[in-house]
């Protein structure tokens, strides 16, 4: 495929002269940022699971360009949603993936008890992407749609900067339309069960699954959010659900919907932990009219790393029409499929800085080799994992940086500014992109839980009748 290609553009995302003119005037701020920041965090609601410095830096995008961006990443959501209805009648796609027995119990058993349509629509999704260091094209490297982390906490994070910009008296551009992080898009997620219950003439019961003893803070929160929001939500563990009269339940407890927090590894290692796991949730999507965000089908497959290689791969390319390979020529950077054979191995031997090594289901990063971060001999073993396990070769992304305040200690150092590689993180509910978030980190991985931090998003309305913002804060 070529790299890019035709009728595919993208448009720089970063608005520079929003950025620095803001970064200036934190930085000239003085004593009052970091009092502001310390005041911030103390009166915030949780905003994070796992502590990190509060960077009161919005990073700034400029609206056009994330409207024309937003349109793509929509599509490649109904893309993804196609790959999983082609799983569900392709059998050669079935065998591609080479998915365990326990998974395809669930995937048959909700397609049959809920209809295919459904079992394929992604209820919602975080699309993790870098912005390229040449000129910020948004390359995407994964899709995580096992109900993502920081659906609820981006738009809390967003809320604490910006009370530190209002105390800091540091102005900001307008934002533009529908693009400022929100608390209540929980209930746009669970529409569909929202909608059903009414239909019944019931409040909504929803329960947040996780493992016992394994509960995070944003699980926690996002039960007590969903209470505020008016709907009955509590947290229970997987185990614990069972069917009668057609009613899922936990106990005595009736429920109409789940946010499923058990990501795809430890689904998995609970089903190898639990024989009766996979038994017991067949009968609930079978026989149950449970609301289940995301199918175990978008799961497994729609989130799988393979799924990057899979819409790229030669043989499957007559699934897919002109535009759609353009789309994802466009988004996605190559990826393929390690397997012996053909000379890839070989290749990736000998180029190992050019390439990431990924497995088809990992969290917070732990399944990542980057080619450029290891040594040799680290690099070969990953190579030969990588052939024997089914996994996903991409080629690296080298991503934009970009300014990060550290400011968050009263009568401490001076502010500090830091220029830091970023990700963009697009927060997609019922196939509409809901609002963006972003890490920041001088690790390697970009990740929370590889030493990074979460920024602020700011998408800078355009100017009435003129461009975007080039300037800073008017």
């Amino acid at each position: 495929m070529p790299d890019q290609p035709d009728g595919f553009s993208q448009p720089r995302l970063i608005d520079w002269g929003t950025a620095l003119e803001t970064a200036a005037r934190l930085a000239a701020a003085g004593p009052r940022l970091p009092r502001a920041i310390e005041r911030a965090q103390a009166a915030a609601p949780v905003f994070r699971n796992r502590d990190y410095p509060l960077s009161p830096l919005p990073l700034f995008l400029r609206e056009s360009a994330v409207t024309l961006v937003g349109r793509q990443l929509e599509a490649y959501v109904r893309l993804l949603e196609k790959v999983a209805a082609l799983y569900l009648a392709e059998a050669e796609v079935r065998a591609w993936y080479g998915l365990p027995p326990t998974a395809t119990e669930l995937i048959e058993a909700e397609a049959a008890g809920r209809g295919r349509d459904r079992a394929t629509r992604i209820g919602v999704c975080r699309l993790d992407g870098y912005l390229e260091r040449d000129g910020e094209r948004l390359r995407v490297l994964e899709n995580n749609a096992d109900a993502p982390a920081g659906t609820l906490f981006t738009p809390r994070v967003h809320t604490v900067v910006r009370y530190v910009l209002d105390a800091a008296a540091v102005p900001v551009p307008p934002h533009a339309a529908g693009t400022v992080p929100y608390e209540a898009a929980l209930l746009d997620a669970v529409g569909p069960g929202l909608a059903e219950a009414r239909r019944q003439h019931r409040d909504l019961s929803l329960v947040v699954l996780q493992p016992r003893g394994a509960g995070n803070r944003e699980s926690l929160e996002m039960a007590a959010a969903f209470r505020a929001l008016g709907v009955d939500a509590f947290v229970a563990d997987p185990r614990e659900i069972t069917v009668r009269a057609g009613r899922a339940r936990v106990g005595g407890r009736a429920i109409d919907a789940c946010w499923n927090k058990v990501n795809t590894v430890a689904w998995q290692r609970l089903a190898h932990s639990d024989p009766t796991l996979t038994g017991r949730w067949r009968e609930v999507l079978r026989d149950s009219d449970l609301f289940h965000l995301n199918s175990f089908l978008v799961r497994c497959v729609a989130e799988s790393k393979l799924t990057l290689a899979m819409v790229q791969e030669p043989r499957f390319a007559s699934l897919f029409t002109a535009q759609e390979r353009a789309l994802v020529a466009g988004l996605l950077p190559w990826s393929r499929r390690v397997e012996s054979g053909g000379g890839l191995p070989e290749r990736l031997l000998e180029h190992q800085h050019d390439y990431v090594l990924k497995q088809p289901y990992d969290i917070r990063g732990d399944g990542v080799t980057i080619g450029g971060a290891v040594s040799r001999s680290q690099w070969a073993e990953a190579v030969g994992r990588a052939v024997k396990e089914a996994g996903v070769v991409q080629r690296y992304v080298a991503p934009a940086a970009y300014p990060v305040l550290s400011a968050d200690v009263p009568g401490g150092e001076p502010i500090k500014v830091v220029a830091m590689p970023v990700s963009l993180d697009t927060y997609v509910l019922r196939g509409q992109v809901a609002f963006l978030g972003s890490k920041a980190s001088l690790q390697p991985r970009v990740n929370i839980f590889q030493g990074g931090q979460k920024l602020s998003v700011h998408v800078v309305a355009k100017r009435p009748g003129g461009p975007d913002s080039t300037g800073g804060p008017r």
